[in-house]
């Protein structure tokens, strides 16, 4: 048993697994060693997964996990392996949430049946959406794994996340002779559907602690059918997971992550490190209400130039048998009618573009590189390596005009329904949540998405509108993603967000999660959520502006060492980073026998690690506002290891009176610092907040004496109070979500 990973037990790979992934290796990029080799390899990861679920000799008691992936990283390949080692293991009964649309379900439930042998092997027998009237030929199934010695043929059920056919599973799970079965869930995209959408109402008492949503509610009653099973939650946003109470039956007991193998392109690579693959949709060019377009957008006939341009090159470059698509998708709205107006826009433009390339590319060629000169520069720019658009011109002539094919992918009786992809190398899909979270669209290169972000867009659902990630290494300077403005900013500060829960979990593995506070560094444009699934007290602290404690002077002992440490900060940052300069010095500081000083460009490293890390907070809600000033500034570090501080020392550090007093009719002994007493407000002088620098943090320290008595210095019983207050200029504002904890 690994303890160091919180394994409650230690699978082995036996012949099922290593069938499985040498079958994996024969038609794809990584080797058997890369599936296999390595503390981050999928196996390795997936031995974690299932150690940690109940061992399959455990007759009573239930696990839930968390497994976190990123965007297209390989998710499904980690549940497949998981999959593998449980029955390997002696799993008998394995079932697989598979989303909430027919065509994920589908999806997943091909690769299931490919990748694991399931049509000519003799491992698994499979059940799609069963229902009562298959529980006779299903208990025949479990009764003869029951029976054999060695080979047992496990079964394996996928249900689509809809209550009618939950329901039906609930039902047939009756009837089963489940006793002395393993049993492994795998809920696949597990923050959508699953959760309780009235866990905000239990919590703020709206209504009884056992109200439960529909699916919700059949999630509980398959999980009861079993006297032993464990649940593994499998998500690339698990915000929400994250965030349910600790009495939900699917709150998560532990969390492990999927790393993703190195040809993998998420968000880091489009929004941070590749900005040139981000291009700008105006939102004059976004069709509503109040902007009536009557063609298409010059930004929708610019991205169809891209992938025309991308498609030739495809062409002309493949790889025989691998890759074998090239896609665009077009992602504008929920409604299926703005789908029906963007494929119209992109069937009339087409034709037309395709019509004069036929007809004057002979003659003139000239005149149709020109139409691509824009798009072909850029692609060059970021891709090298690209062929002449000469070569790419006469290979759309050729090949890849009459190769491209134009669908709706949604819910109307004429969209496409299930896309074959082997019918066609160049695909343009239209949609909307079909196209949302879980499905792939195969080569995807060329994103166009004009769906605005919304006035409170929740990080979860933004991320999973990503469909441009995933194993896109390769052809990464090849691919463009146009969007708005504001969605660009928020795709690039969810980059920010989801490392930092990543980097979180990564230091907690192997530990309770229950051990793990939640704290979510997020951009002011998204909430972590939607709020009705969240389960734990929460509240959200901007990091913006001044920031400041209000009740230090609680507890002697912590006023006690605070002081001692405030000494020992002013010390040795003068001696390393240059004694205090009178702000007298500074013209926007200049008043008579002014006595503040300042150090200038202290490391935010030593401000963090010498003071704020090491200072005593015991008030609860000063408590919860410094954690998010740790947690917001590590952050910072994090993305600017050179970042720093001005340290502005208050009076010289002389010790201010202020009055704990207030007329609202406060405790006296307990009334917080307010604010007006804080900073010195005396007219016609440089107050206390003007001793900053534009757009770069301020930390001012300074002392109080705290008394009763306003005016009256000589009431003080708390002396030589550390103060401190922080101010984050706009540019660096963070709001968090920090758990409330008794």
């Amino acid at each position: 048993m690994d303890n160091a990973h919180g394994l409650l037990w230690e699978p082995q790979v036996l012949e099922v697994t290593e069938e499985f992934l040498r079958n994996k290796t024969k038609d794809q990029n990584p080797s058997y060693d890369d599936l296999t080799q390595g503390d981050d390899s999928v196996l390795a990861e997936a031995k974690r997964i299932l150690g940690r679920c109940l061992p399959p000799s455990c007759k009573k008691g239930s696990e839930t996990g968390l497994v976190i992936g990123y965007v297209q990283s390989g998710k499904t390949m980690s549940f497949e392996t998981v999959i593998s080692l449980a029955r390997d293991n002696g799993f008998g009964l394995v079932i697989v949430f598979a989303g909430t649309k027919t065509n994920l379900r589908e999806q997943s439930e091909d690769r299931l049946k490919k990748d694991l042998g399931i049509e000519e092997g003799e491992n698994w027998h499979l059940f799609s959406n069963p229902t009562k009237g298959a529980s006779s030929q299903i208990s025949d199934k479990i009764g003869a794994w029951k029976r054999r010695p060695k080979i047992k043929r496990a079964t394996l059920i996928t249900v689509l996340k809809q209550i009618n056919h939950l329901d039906n599973l609930c039902n047939l799970l009756k009837e089963l002779p489940l006793e002395g079965v393993p049993v492994l869930i795998i809920d696949d995209e597990s923050d959508q559907a699953s959760l309780n959408t009235n866990a905000a109402k239990i919590r703020t008492n709206q209504v009884d602690e056992d109200t439960k949503s529909a699916t919700y509610d059949r999630v509980c009653l398959i999980r009861g059918q079993f006297a032993s099973h464990s649940f593994l939650q499998y998500t690339a946003t698990p915000q929400a997971n994250l965030l349910l109470a600790h009495a939900d039956i699917l709150n998560p007991s532990f969390a492990e992550l999927v790393t993703p193998g190195p040809a993998y392109t998420g968000g880091k690579a489009f929004f941070r490190d590749n900005p040139a693959l981000i291009k700008d949709i105006p939102a004059t060019e976004v069709p509503n209400k109040d902007n009536v377009l009557d063609k298409s957008p010059k930004s929708l006939l610019s991205a169809l130039r891209y992938f025309l341009l991308i498609a030739a090159q495809h062409s002309l470059t493949q790889t025989k048998g691998k890759d074998k698509n090239r896609s665009m998708m077009v992602h504008p709205a929920m409604q299926t009618a703005s789908h029906k107006a963007y494929k119209t826009w992109l069937d009339r433009s087409f034709k037309a573009l395709k019509g004069t390339i036929l007809s004057n590319y002979t003659n003139s060629p000239a005149e149709i590189e020109k139409r691509f000169e824009v798009e072909y520069s850029s692609l060059k720019t970021t891709f090298p390596k690209i062929l002449p658009l000469s070569s790419l011109l006469q290979e759309m002539i050729e090949e890849v005009l009459d190769d491209i094919t134009i669908v709706e992918v949604n819910g109307t009786p004429d969209a496409e329904k299930k896309i074959d992809w082997k019918l066609s190398p160049y695909w343009i899909v239209v949609g909307g949540a079909k196209l949302d979270r879980g499905y792939t669209v195969e080569g995807l290169a060329i994103t166009y998405m004009p769906r605005p972000l919304g006035n409170a867009a929740a990080a979860d659902t933004l991320q999973q509108r990503a469909r441009f990630f995933g194993y896109k290494k390769g052809y990464l300077g090849l691919c463009r993603v146009f969007v708005q403005a504001d969605v660009k900013r928020a795709f690039s500060n969810y980059v920010e967000h989801e490392e930092f829960v990543r980097t979180a979990l990564m230091e907690h593995r192997g530990r309770p999660l229950i051990e793990w506070r939640r704290d979510f560094v997020l951009s002011a444009l998204m909430k972590p959520t939607r709020p009705n699934v969240i389960g734990l007290d929460t509240r959200k602290i901007s990091v913006d502006g001044w920031i400041y404690p209000k009740a230090l002077h609680r507890d002697s002992e912590a006023v006690s060492e605070n002081k001692t440490l405030l000494n020992k900060v002013v010390t040795d940052w003068s001696s390393s980073f240059g004694s205090p300069t009178n702000c007298s010095s500074f013209p926007q500081f200049q008043r008579t026998n002014s006595t503040t000083t300042v150090i200038e460009n202290v490391p935010l490293l030593n401000v963090l690690s010498d003071f704020l890390l090491t200072l005593k907070v015991k008030d609860t809600r000063d408590a919860e506002l410094h954690s998010a000033i740790l947690v917001s500034l590590a952050e910072l570090l994090r993305l600017n290891s050179k970042a720093s501080v001005d340290v502005f020392l208050m009076n010289g550090l002389e010790s201010q009176y202020r009055t704990r007093e207030n007329s609202r009719g406060y405790s006296r002994e307990d009334f917080n610092a307010p604010i007006n007493q804080y900073f010195s407000l005396s007219a016609n002088t440089v107050n206390d907040k003007s001793y900053i620098f534009k757009d770069r943090i301020t930390l001012q320290l300074r002392r109080f004496n705290l008394g009763i008595k306003a005016g009256d210095p000589s009431s003080a019983n708390v002396f030589d109070v550390t103060w401190f207050s922080l101010h984050i200029p706009p540019k660096l504002k963070k709001e968090l979500v920090i758990e409330l904890r008794s």
